[in-house]
């Protein structure tokens, strides 16, 4: 910050409450940073009641939650993996509700924002999976989780149409690797 303090030009998004009245001793940078008025603890007193609710809403409490939702993503895996030609990059032991599958790179792909795939999904198939840049040899991952509001017929429709989306975008000339 050096001796004359942080630079001016550095402002809060929400001015703090003690940005209205300038107080001895205390910095400018203070005055607007210090009490912004926006520490709501509502999430953390609602988690106790965001896990009993959950862990109600199946006979078997949270057991029986985790272990639907490992099975649900370990079938989902295994679909979508199988309609791409792709083996699973770990055991079922390292699974818990969620998993990623290598996909190839893609030409269009862009350090920052929804890749080409993901978009696609969304727009043409209200399918919303993560599609990012990883580093590794296929560059990209398919990331799919589940959860109690999830069924397997969900992810055999993923599967389906995620080789057709893959296979237009090789169409296209958009990946650099093959498809499925």
């Amino acid at each position: 910050m050096g001796a004359g303090g942080p630079p001016r030009a550095v402002r809060p998004l929400v001015i703090s409450h003690g940005a209205n009245t300038s107080r001895p001793g205390r910095s400018r940078f203070h005055d607007e940073f210090d009490w912004t008025g926006t520490n709501d603890p509502t999430p953390f007193l609602s988690i106790p009641a965001a896990l009993t609710t959950v862990g109600g809403l199946v006979a078997g409490g949270w057991p029986e939650v985790r272990s639907r939702n490992r099975g649900l993503v370990l079938a989902a895996r295994t679909s979508v993996a199988e309609s791409l030609g792709l083996e699973p990059p770990c055991p079922d032991g390292m699974v818990g509700a969620l998993v990623s599958l290598p996909l190839p790179p893609s030409r269009t792909a862009q350090e920052f924002g929804a890749d080409p795939l993901q978009r696609g999904l969304l727009e043409r198939h209200r399918i919303e999976v993560p599609v990012f840049q990883w580093p590794g040899a296929s560059g990209r991952l398919l990331r799919i989780s589940a959860q109690l509001y999830n069924s397997p017929d969900q992810y055999e429709r993923l599967a389906r149409v995620l080789s057709q989306e893959l296979v237009n975008l090789v169409k296209n000339g958009n990946l650099t690797g093959g498809a499925a």
